[in-house]
């Protein structure tokens, strides 16, 4: 049992992974915050373009070869395939959106992966038509290529090994299901070919695995907090310039609340600054249970808190404020709540046109009711909610 557990631990220090959530992370996108989600469908969205625009330009390349090496009485329905091929790349190297999401992304993936083995199985119609010892062969073994090709290119992309194997089963069942159809060779001399697409199969597992862990890594690092998990300073300004430009360029509502913790230096002169640090975290804990799918939470401040709220009008927004106050964000030593001043704007009702004017109203109606007794929020209309009283 020892060695076992040696070896676990081995292999997660080796892999960087060191806990179950960690894998999970891994095995599934289920559990990825939003700003993840959004992360990984604008990258792969990317790179879909970018492999979409190369493959535009070698399909129809191709054909250069076709033409010196296939009959004419085959070349003309080659091309007409080809071109069909052709336009679906250049649909996927053009598209875009304002908005990307995970599931329109790995659908676009899979459309362009199976593009290539469906061109190779519809070619091998009319190829299967060629003698075996004629030399209008060698363009069916070229074609052969292209299932491994979608299979190969799946490494490029950082997928959890649930998305992965999905797209892999999917692409490796249409392969060997055309080999069966098209083959002509007795199936136990398939077997060597097939062990070699079981083989890139794991590689790609492998490395579209660690692709997703770097990139994990890499923004969690950048873009959030390492202590409280809420997203910098610095990336919350981007997310808010996003959040702001989509929601004027669509007429939607977009709130922003600004939730500055009351008494903090009280806190550290009666108890300690461990305890101030205990506060934060048990703040920070309280307002990202709250918040919804598409919600955000920045760390704006020592003491102080953004949240954003794409979709969220003067009413919603008033409602999760005054559920920050009623629920308060923890509790002190001695058994007292921990408090805080709340500012809130929404972008339609406060009639704004920049960003930078939702920071600056925020700004002024948080600093507002810490002036008036702090443990409120001012809103739109600079409406004054208080703690419902118990």
């Amino acid at each position: 049992m020892s060695v076992f557990r040696s070896f676990i631990q081995h292999l997660g220090d080796n892999s960087r992974i060191y806990s179950i959530g960690e894998l999970d992370k891994l095995i599934s996108s289920d559990e990825h915050p939003a700003y993840m989600r959004k992360h990984r469908a604008e990258l792969l969205l990317e790179r879909i373009r970018f492999i979409a625009s190369l493959l535009s330009i070698l399909i129809p390349l191709w054909l250069v070869i076709d033409f010196l090496l296939l009959p004419l009485n085959l070349f003309w329905p080659i091309v007409v395939i080809r071109l069909l091929s052709t336009a679906h790349f250049v649909y996927l190297a053009r598209y875009r959106t304002e908005q990307a999401t995970l599931k329109t992304s790995l659908l676009l993936l899979a459309g362009m992966l199976i593009n290539l083995p469906l061109t190779f199985f519809a070619s091998a119609h009319y190829l299967a038509m060629v003698p075996p010892e004629s030399v209008y062969h060698l363009p069916l073994a070229l074609y052969t290529l292209l299932p491994y090709i979608a299979v190969g290119l799946l490494g490029l992309f950082p997928l959890t090994l649930l998305e992965c194997a999905v797209l892999a089963l999917l692409i490796a069942m249409l392969t060997v299901t055309g080999w069966s159809y098209y083959s002509t060779v007795p199936a136990l001399e398939l077997l060597p070919t097939l062990w070699l697409l079981i083989i890139i199969l794991g590689i790609v597992l492998f490395t579209s695995t660690i692709q997703l862990q770097y990139m994990i890594s890499i923004i969690t690092r950048t873009d959030h907090d390492p202590v409280t998990g809420a997203q910098t300073r610095k990336s919350g300004v981007q997310s808010l310039a996003k959040a702001f430009q989509q929601a004027k360029l669509q007429n939607e509502f977009l709130s922003i609340a600004l939730v500055d913790l009351d008494n903090v230096q009280n806190i550290i002169a009666e108890f300690d600054y461990a305890t101030y640090d205990h506060v934060v975290l048990e703040a920070a804990d309280i307002l990202s249970d709250g918040l919804r799918h598409n919600d955000m939470l920045v760390h704006w401040g020592e003491k102080v808190f953004m949240m954003i709220l794409p979709g969220t009008d003067c009413k919603g927004a008033r409602i999760i404020a005054q559920r920050v106050l009623n629920q308060g964000l923890g509790t002190l030593p001695d058994g007292r709540p921990v408090t805080a001043s709340i500012g809130v704007c929404e972008r339609s009702a406060d009639d704004i046109e920049e960003w930078s004017s939702m920071l600056e109203l925020v700004d002024n109606r948080r600093d507002d009711a810490k002036r008036q007794g702090k443990d409120r929020y001012i809103i739109c209309n600079e409406e004054i909610g208080m703690a419902a009283a118990e």
